[in-house]
């Protein structure tokens, strides 16, 4: 419906004369007429008097379908989705890139590229330059959402992602003054909500909590060791076994039936991490073991996949379906594949030709792959 049109029908809805539209505007009947015919358009200043004269917003006096915009934009979202989550990351941002140019102001097309090229900005194929670059889209993509958007939850993802990046360009106070406005963790939304349920949502939500609460633990206990005021390290590498294992005891504990689910590729990487620190020791008899642990992981990872309709059988998450969770699992590579490349650095040279570390990867060969 072409303008004319809309504000024809308005008038009518309201049982308003030509007349009686153009003293309220202060214009003669005669502009009312010419607009009503598509002879002319109503000057800028005069869309928002309109509209709230008809109680209708901007975007329905001139026709634009909010609806099919919306659609549109959901579909753009999907189709990137679809590549990220297979590990075409690339292509996913080239996507999302091409959607802001039809939709310059979605917030929603900008939150999700800021994440997704987030993800891209240490890739080590690409250059000092070009990470730098992708960190200064990401900083320049969350200023605008920030300055902009009034979407909590677009906001919120803005003000992370910029907590994340503003210390690698040296801009560590602008990432202390965002923390800083956000709540602490005892008025998140998922305390909140626990306390607020009752009957089967206070379970579900207190179930969730607890994979959250999971996930921080091993995540905060596997990557502690980052440099000290004086440049020192933490833990030595001889500590660094032990925490790495404890974390993936604290796993076996949790999930002693075998079903890790999300986690078992936790189980894999960090039996990786901990086989480099055997090797760095030169104890490759426990490194050799580690690999074996973490191939078992990897290999089953890809024969399973990662079925939505998988559903945890540990105590701790009863019941829970494995897509009750918004958890990404894209990497470039499957999970055997990251392993073969993981295998690659130098300090596994001195265990590179023995029979063990062979057989381990000709085992992942048979299923890794590319996404």
């Amino acid at each position: 419906m072409n303008f004319g049109e809309t504000i024809k029908r308005l008038r009518r809805e309201k049982d308003m004369t030509q007349e009686q539209l153009a003293e309220y505007l202060n214009i003669s009947t005669q502009a009312v007429s010419r607009w009503e015919t598509n002879s002319s358009l109503p000057d800028i200043s005069l869309i928002p008097m309109i509209a709230n004269m008809f109680d209708v917003s901007a975007d329905v006096l001139l026709g634009i379908d909010i609806a099919s915009k919306e659609k549109k934009i959901q579909d753009i979202l999907d189709h990137a989705e679809e590549y990220w989550k297979n590990g075409y990351n690339e292509k996913s941002a080239e996507i999302l890139r091409a959607g802001l140019k039809e939709y310059p102001n979605s917030f929603k097309l900008m939150q999700m590229l800021m994440h997704n090229i987030w993800h891209l900005r240490d890739e080590q194929e690409k250059s000092e330059e070009e990470r730098n670059a992708i960190k200064k889209e990401v900083i320049s993509i969350g200023e605008k959402i920030l300055a902009e958007c009034t979407d909590d939850d677009c906001r919120h993802t803005a003000i992370q992602l910029l907590c994340y990046t503003y210390p690698k360009m040296g801009e560590t106070e602008k990432a202390v003054a965002l923390a800083e406005k956000m709540p602490s963790s005892c008025i998140s939304r998922e305390s909140l909500l626990g306390s607020i349920y009752s009957g089967n949502k206070r379970f579900e939500q207190y179930r969730l909590n607890i994979f959250h609460d999971i996930s921080y633990l091993i995540l905060h206990t596997t990557c502690s060791n980052a440099p000290l005021d004086d440049g020192s390290m933490p833990y030595t590498t001889e500590e660094l076994v032990i925490l790495y294992k404890k974390a993936m005891s604290i796993l076996e504990i949790i999930f002693d039936d075998g079903n890790y689910g999300f986690f078992r590729q936790n189980m894999a990487w960090k039996h990786i991490d901990i086989a480099r620190f055997y090797a760095k020791l030169e104890d490759y008899d426990n490194a050799i073991e580690c690999l074996k642990i973490a191939a078992e992981h990897s290999i089953k990872l890809d024969e399973e996949g990662y079925s939505p309709d998988g559903e945890y059988t540990t105590l701790f998450l009863k019941g829970m379906k494995f897509n009750e969770i918004n958890v990404s699992h894209n990497v470039t590579y499957n999970d055997s594949m990251y392993q073969l490349e993981e295998m690659k650095y130098k300090v596994f040279d001195p265990i590179r030709e023995t029979a063990e570390f062979i057989e381990i990867e000709e085992k992942l060969k048979k299923y890794a792959k590319k996404r």
